[in-house]
């Protein structure tokens, strides 16, 4: 792999670990503003306690909510404007749902 992470082809020099690596790094979907919005919003779900986490377990951190819910917000703050009509769509209503998410787990 190279310094700016883009998968480097297979050669000699690279351990078997490596090349799967790099073939699985291929595999990935391009970069799109909608992907960058369900990270950020799964992890606000999975801080409300909504979904499990990867021990099986539902924990609500408000917190740490509060904190993928407020970038959320700074990305529609940051690119009003910039975005397609679907993108922003998609953006104002996560973050609609997730402040009402967090306004009922907070009363709970």
């Amino acid at each position: 792999m190279t310094d700016d992470n883009t998968p480097q082809p297979a050669n000699e020099t690279q351990t078997p670990e490596q090349i799967e690596r790099a073939k699985a790094l291929e595999k990935l979907p391009p970069p799109r503003f909608e992907t960058l919005i369900q990270l950020l919003s799964s992890q606000a779900v999975l801080a409300l306690g909504m979904i499990p986490g990867p021990d099986g377990k539902l924990t609500k951190e408000l917190p740490l909510a509060r904190h993928f819910i407020d970038l959320l917000s700074i990305l529609d703050e940051k690119t009003k404007g910039n975005l397609s009509d679907d993108e922003a769509k998609q953006l104002e209503v996560t973050l609609h749902d997730l402040r009402m998410i967090f306004l009922q787990q907070s009363k709970s």
